[in-house]
């Protein structure tokens, strides 16, 4: 598959001098994010509260000499971080608001574990606020939930299995693990935050899920595959993970892994990405992850959610 080809959701070339800032811009999806935005034309600020280069902002502070009002944000931070940053906005112009959640906030509410459970009400909460208070100021808004995103490099989904991968030699499994999946590209993800800004019709909220549904025991396998090691599985009953778990985690394995996560690997986590499709133009490519350079890397070679798990 040509890297040239994707990604393929198109995005408008800016007006001269349209500024967009990007919250967050250090995660994930900021990477090629800010790329794009640039590509474009448009005079991007990016703000993060990690340590950032000569030209970023950290969120809540005085703009940066000459960047004038910025009616465009996008928002990658945390959702539940967004709430307290967007009185922030609006004095720096805010019109119009693109925020990423996480399907996590349906996967997750019915979870067995407690942890997971807060995590999709907290989630719900913050959509819920984020809309609200645009509604309240003016802001046109719309909230993005992509399913599990990957770079097959630094995220904590493929990147994560074959980094496992390569330490064990194999990969466990809850039963047959044939739920389905729907991994979405980070720069696919980017691509529908900035179709989003200049988009003629804009939903409240869409569900970004990846170019192709394949079982979890599948992508484990072709992630298996591009780290060019041996594609082995290891099943375990459910009641196995529960005892195992605890040991691994003592063993500095898996430590972000619960027995949710290996109960939703027989569930299908699937969503409708048409509204998007239609909207903004989001066609996400098929999960083909290959070896760059020791890492497990996505089609395009280009460079963190655990939504889809």
């Amino acid at each position: 598959m040509s890297g040239a080809a994707w990604p393929a959701t198109p995005v408008r070339q800016a007006a001269t001098g349209t500024s967009v800032g990007v919250l967050g811009a250090a995660s994930l999806v900021g990477r090629p994010l800010l790329s794009l935005l640039a590509a474009t034309g448009r005079r991007v600020l990016p703000c993060s509260r990690a340590p950032a280069p000569a030209g970023w902002c950290r969120p809540g502070a005085a703009l940066p000499d000459g960047s004038g009002a910025i009616s465009s944000w996008i928002a990658l931070c945390p959702l539940w971080c967004l709430p307290e940053h967007l009185d922030w906005l609006a004095a720096t112009g805010l019109r119009t608001l693109v925020a990423l959640s996480s399907t996590s906030v349906v996967t997750k509410r019915g979870s067995v574990s407690a942890a997971e459970r807060h995590v999709a009400a907290t989630l719900a909460g913050a959509e819920a606020e984020v809309s609200s208070w645009a509604a309240r100021h003016g802001v046109r808004s719309c909230i993005l939930r992509p399913t599990m995103i990957y770079d097959g490099t630094t995220d904590g989904n493929v990147a994560a299995i074959a980094r496992f991968v390569r330490r064990v030699r194999c990969f466990p499994v809850c039963g047959a693990a044939t739920g389905l999946r729907q991994p979405v590209h980070a720069a696919d993800v980017a691509a529908a935050c900035a179709a989003a800004l200049d988009a003629e019709r804009l939903a409240d909220r869409y569900d970004l899920s990846g170019g192709e549904t394949l079982a979890f025991r599948d992508l484990v396998l072709r992630t298996c595959a591009a780290t060019g090691l041996p594609q082995r599985l290891v099943p375990l009953p459910a009641a196995l993970w529960q005892v195992l778990l605890p040991m691994a985690h003592a063993c500095g394995l898996g430590r972000d892994v619960t027995t949710g996560m290996a109960r939703r690997m027989n569930e299908d986590l699937v969503f409708d990405h048409a509204a998007a499709a239609r909207d903004l133009g989001f066609r996400p490519r098929p999960f083909q992850p290959h070896v760059v350079e020791g890492h497990v890397g996505p089609d395009t070679g280009a460079g963190t959610a655990r939504d889809g798990r």
